[in-house]
């Protein structure tokens, strides 16, 4: 067994105590610290959270271009690709739902021992190429799952290096986003919908998706519907901001700027609305370079950038990400849940804290202490 003593610890309604935990095997057994325990660990000063969990990230991409993948070698995707894996999980995140790009054999990998964080798959991203009709799209959908994918992820509106300024145009219509989620639904799976709003949220909220991703444009109207329906939104906020940085300083150049400035501008209102209306936000970081993943922890930051307190940005980050996924171990820190930890050396009350990554001084998965970089 394994004693962590002195920490402030998180409480599963986002407040802190100061409290001992003890772990054997993968479980926390006890919150406080009991006499056998073989290993004590002083963790006074530190505060110590839930593993994270990321609903949507894409750990087998290095670029942000599809061409500039295509044209990596084998050998370069799969280092590129350990080194995200392994650098997600130093950052504290514990857990994630990959939003196109990771297969079978990437989750096989890490059953097999591998480091990185517990893997949910989507494999493919299903839009207008995919569709054509309800029937092609059912038949898209049992494709993908013959491949391993675990949730459905669906493309219904266009992204933000889209040509069109019509970025609410539906690619699919209410027919294909149903049957989408029938074909899933029948094999167990659950649907998340990238959309930046518009009739394809009214459609995929209609349907029984379990995820508005983005959610951009999103009205009052259609975030209190989603919160009736029992949905989540998973708004990824970081990237955008990524994206509007990266179009200032030229190297997105095909990015229209006004387009990226207005949805920055527009997406901590949708946040807003999500809190006021009741529907549940779970982090996702969206982020798919070599040089995002492990950045992961910023996302937390942008939820209180954009009004969350510190309690409901951590719950995002952990409990609402677990529930999500389905996890009924994850996302809590109390007796009988699995031992994913994340130990911080700052006030995770200050989004400062998640902003760089030298505030995670260590990370617990599974019970099992994550070796430092």
């Amino acid at each position: 067994m394994i004693a962590i003593t002195g920490a402030d610890v998180m409480r599963p309604d986002g407040s802190f105590a100061r409290a001992d935990l003890t772990l054997d095997g993968d479980r926390i057994v006890a919150l406080d610290a009991l006499p056998n325990a073989g290993t004590t660990i002083d963790a006074r000063g530190t505060w110590v959270i839930s593993g994270v969990v990321d609903c949507h990230v894409h750990l087998a991409w290095s670029d942000f271009h599809e061409a500039d993948r295509r044209r990596r070698t084998p050998v370069e995707r799969a280092s590129q690709q350990r080194t995200a894996l392994l650098s997600t999980l130093r950052a504290g995140v514990t857990s994630t739902r990959d939003a196109g790009g990771a297969d079978r054999a990437m989750q096989h990998a890490l059953e097999r021992g591998g480091l990185g964080p517990r893997l949910q798959l989507s494999v493919d991203m299903l839009g207008a190429a995919e569709a054509g009709s309800p029937e092609r799209m059912a038949r898209s959908v049992d494709a993908t799952l013959d491949r391993g994918a675990q949730w459905v992820k669906l493309v219904a509106t266009a992204g933000v290096a889209a040509p069109s300024d019509d970025v609410l145009a539906p690619l699919l219509t209410r027919e294909e986003i149903r049957a989408a989620v029938r074909a899933g639904s029948a094999r167990g799976a659950r649907t998340m919908v990238h959309t930046w709003g518009g009739a394809s949220a009214d459609s995929a909220i209609a349907a029984g998706a379990a995820s508005l991703e983005h959610g951009i444009h999103l009205t009052r109207e259609q975030v209190a519907a989603a919160a009736a329906a029992g949905m989540t939104l998973v708004p990824t906020l970081t990237i955008y901001r990524l994206v509007l940085d990266a179009v200032r300083s030229g190297e997105l150049a095909a990015v229209p700027r006004d387009r990226i400035e207005h949805v920055v501008e527009a997406h901590a209102g949708v946040v807003a609305l999500a809190v006021e209306e009741g529907l549940p936000i779970a982090l996702g970081s969206d982020f798919g370079t070599a040089e995002q993943h492990g950045g992961n922890l910023a996302e937390i930051a942008a939820l209180m950038d954009a009004g969350l307190t510190a309690r409901q940005a951590l719950l995002a980050a952990t409990a609402a990400g677990a529930r999500l996924l389905g996890d009924a171990d994850g996302g809590v820190i109390a007796p009988g849940r699995r031992a994913d930890l994340v130990l911080l050396s700052r006030d995770p009350a200050l989004p400062s804290t998640f902003r760089t990554a030298e505030a995670v001084v260590a990370v617990v998965k599974d019970g099992a202490l994550v070796p430092a970089g």
